[in-house]
């Protein structure tokens, strides 16, 4: 199990997460389940360059979405999570992309109003 999946399940154990924690959260799933999808689709790649094109995915996303770090906004980073899932192209392996749907719902069903 990787850092992030490990970081995932911790948040994933919580019953009420902080708008940071479900930000992390969404970043912790869309790093896990990435590296499953590019595994699929390209076989074996360096961990760290996977996560390097994602982490800057991620961070013009969030960026364009202003997602603040400390306090994000709830509806703005279901906004981004959109446009990640999109562009990240999970679709094309639909049991990743059910997986991943599935772990982001329920992340937001935990966060503290």
């Amino acid at each position: 199990m990787n850092e992030h999946a490990i970081a995932l399940q911790a948040l994933m154990q919580k019953d009420a997460l902080t708008p940071k924690e479900v930000k992390e959260g969404v970043i912790a799933c869309f790093f896990s389940i990435n590296r499953d999808f590019v595994k699929r689709r390209l076989g074996e790649v360096p961990a760290k360059d996977v996560d390097a094109a994602l982490d800057a995915l991620i961070t013009d996303v969030f960026n364009e979405h202003q997602i603040d770090p400390e306090n994000p906004s709830l509806p703005l980073l279901k906004k981004a999570e959109l446009v990640l899932e999109e562009q990240a192209g999970f679709e094309a392996e639909p049991d990743l992309l059910v997986m991943h749907k599935e772990v982001i719902q329920t992340l937001f069903s935990r966060a503290r109003k």
